[in-house]
């Protein structure tokens, strides 16, 4: 999920360009005034690219070093972000437009490609390669269980937890929470010292599902077995923690507003203090240190889960290619460019996005880069991050089939009963799992 999709806007200039400007916010050439001609091409014109609006200045920079380095011409088209996006793109699509590489949601990936609209990449020069030198973790975000590939990466980041080290210290606390017991204690001790809401965390309807599969994870809850059956109803830790999690909103330790809170507010409280600790995406510690808030420099990233197991879920977006009149050789070109290395074998773009803005990728190569080093060591220990990608992070493979998006819709809804008083821990772990059962055989 880009910083766009949750409102934070990437450049106030493209955010109001987008709202004022219709569904298109950029719909021409990116050229290079030298690059040499096409090659390859097995379509006319300019190859079309379409992304959400997300950094599109930095992405048309490296439509232009694309450009520059291979000599196909680009048409990057940027579509409204948010719930806007997935519609126009499958509108475009169900239309037979031309689209030779789209940003997608990973969640999407097997229903994309199901319908015809993604092309299979299994057979493109490269893929395995490509496929090889990713973390073991990963790849299962990009290769689905048939075999087919899918997708390239767009981005990846990871989950942990955010917290202010000063309230920790003058609370008597050395370090930050293990566990969720220790979530709620740590969270009780900043309420009573005067912390107006000690723990922030996303949990509008939309997101609930993301946040389960990380508590489960972090509890060393399974949630799909190997054939994607639903088995977290089977652990009883489960119910344990959906009831910790009831307890955090009604025993009054998150905003009172949590259910409908927005990113840019729970950045906002971490800054100025008045929340302890946040748990949302990696890239959140960049936004938090670059606003320069009273508390901004006390925030600190716990590369540790809270929970028993140290895990937390592994996401990110995907690009995928399109099928209608597409220039296959020339979009693998691009998507190689853009979601691995360039022909120098540098991860030139995953370089520039966490140069701009802290995005990871899925490669231990990428790691070891001294220039994508250098864009993260002021807010982050690299090392770690690359260990959580490693060993301390699950992509739970099940979260891209076809039938997922309609379990996914269900969750917030249930969450939110839960959380609200109006359903039981019990009742609430039953009618997920049945909502999992029902969506695979709905989609069957």
């Amino acid at each position: 999920m880009s910083l766009e999709s949750f409102g934070l806007a990437a450049s106030p200039v493209s955010r109001r360009a987008v709202l004022g400007g219709g569904l298109l916010l950029a719909a021409t050439p990116l050229l290079a005034s030298c690059a040499p001609a096409s090659t390859g091409s097995t379509a006319s014109g300019p190859l079309q690219m379409l992304m959400w609006d997300s950094y599109p200045d930095e992405a048309r920079a490296n439509i232009e070093a694309f450009t520059k380095k291979s000599g196909y011409e680009v048409d990057l088209q940027v579509l409204p972000g948010g719930d806007a996006y997935g519609p126009a793109l499958q509108t475009r699509l169900q239309g037979n437009d031309r689209i030779d590489i789209y940003y997608n949601k990973s969640y999407n990936l097997t229903k994309y490609a199901d319908a015809g609209w993604a092309q299979d990449l299994s057979n493109l020069d490269g893929v395995d390669e490509m496929l090889g030198e990713m973390f073991p973790s990963a790849t299962s975000r990009y290769q689905i269980a048939d075999g087919r590939v899918a997708a390239a990466p767009y981005f990846t980041a990871v989950t942990l937890l955010h917290y202010n080290k000063r309230h920790m210290t003058e609370n008597g606390f050395t370090a930050p929470p293990e566990s969720l017991d220790e979530v709620y204690t740590q969270s009780e001790t900043f309420k009573k010292a005067g912390v107006e809401m000690p723990y922030a965390a996303f949990w509008i309807k939309s997101f609930c599902e993301e946040y389960l599969m990380t508590y489960l994870l972090s509890e060393g809850i399974t949630p799909f077995d190997e054939k994607a059956n639903p088995v977290f109803g089977d652990d009883s830790k489960t119910k344990e923690m959906l009831e910790w999690w009831a307890a955090m909103y009604q025993d009054g330790l998150t905003s009172p507003t949590i259910l409908t809170d927005d990113p840019n507010s729970l950045a906002v409280a971490m800054q100025n203090g008045t929340s302890s600790f946040l748990m949302l995406h990696h890239y959140f510690q960049k936004v938090i240190r670059d606003a320069a808030g009273p508390e901004s420099e006390n925030v600190e990233l716990s590369y540790r889960v809270p929970g028993s197991a140290n895990m937390t879920l592994q996401l990110g977006e995907v690009l995928q290619m399109g099928t209608a009149g597409v220039d296959t050789q020339g979009a693998w070109e691009l998507m190689k460019f853009y979601g691995w290395k360039d022909e120098a074998g540098k991860y030139a773009t995953f370089v520039s996005w966490a140069k701009s803005a802290a995005l990871l990728g899925p490669y231990p190569g990428l790691f070891e880069d001294p220039d994508f080093r250098a864009g993260l060591d002021p807010y982050y220990d690299v090392d770690a991050l690359s260990e959580v990608h490693n060993s301390q992070s699950d992509p739970v493979p099940a979260r891209s089939l076809a039938w997922y998006p309609t379990f996914q819709t269900k969750v917030g809804d249930r969450i939110h009963a839960l959380l609200l008083g109006q359903a039981s821990a019990a009742d609430t772990v039953a009618a997920m799992s049945a909502d999992a059962q029902d969506a695979i055989k709905q989609n069957g």
